[in-house]
């Protein structure tokens, strides 16, 4: 597994975001990536739109290895919205990271940089054993119309297939990313889907709200009931798009 983890630490102006305040972003980027380091043992992207380069506070942690930092001028496009935006991030995470196009394991984790999977050792364990290096994972809503795109776990070429219908997306009209990895994962039936069997303990602040996502205890009885919705959305969208 690769983490990637994308960033944007000035928006200037971009449409609808209300945290813009680059310290802030700035902080909470180098707080998650500090956690992904000492809670995981896998090799780290982190790539940022805005150009502005963090790897002065990781230089131990580059210069093993361990991480990288990728920063460049995205967003030349501020109508099409973040949604656009956050593909022109993996894009370029895919085009120019050493560590993604020298290693050998095919499966990417793209997590929204500044968040925090408070489980994320869980779910890459489990996952891993249940599911195939081509399985796409990432939660979806009940009518499988809009997947969240806060964690998707899928193969280095679905996100390469993903990708090449970014200029489909434009929050302004309605279309954003989340329609456009919905559409995929409907539409390409060489990646076999599974939404999350556990829930991703989400941690950080919603940049489109402002809000913080909960942070309570996952309790067992929860776990069961979520487990059982996510199972019944697995057979259902097998039985609609399979």
């Amino acid at each position: 597994m690769i983490l990637l983890l994308t960033g944007c630490i000035n928006p200037a102006g971009m449409s609808y975001t209300t945290l813009i305040n680059p310290e802030e972003r700035k902080k909470q980027y180098v707080d998650a990536i500090h956690f992904y380091l000492s809670k995981t043992n896998y090799p780290i992207v982190f790539s940022e739109n805005s150009g502005i380069d963090i790897s002065y506070c990781f230089h131990d942690d580059i210069k093993s290895g361990r991480l990288e930092v990728l920063c460049f001028h995205g967003n030349q496009d501020k109508t099409r919205g973040k949604g656009y935006g956050e593909c022109e991030i993996i894009e370029y995470a895919l085009q120019n990271s050493k560590l993604i196009n020298s290693s050998i394991e095919e499966r990417i984790i793209k997590i929204t940089g500044r968040l925090k999977i408070k489980n994320i050792k869980m779910i890459i364990h489990l996952h891993s054993l249940l599911f195939s290096k081509k399985t796409t994972i990432c939660a979806i809503n009940s009518d499988m119309s809009f997947p969240d795109s806060r964690i998707i776990i899928a193969s280095k070429s679905f996100f390469f297939t993903f990708l090449k219908n970014k200029d489909k997306i434009n929050d302004t009209e309605g279309y954003y990313f989340e329609h456009a990895l919905c559409d995929i994962l409907k539409n390409e039936k060489k990646y076999p889907y599974s939404p999350f069997l556990i829930l991703p303990f989400i941690e950080g602040i919603s940049g489109s709200s402002g809000k913080s996502y909960s942070n309570k205890t996952l309790t067992i009885s929860f776990s069961f009931k979520y487990l059982k919705f996510a199972l019944s959305q697995r057979w259902h969208f097998y039985k609609l798009y399979r």
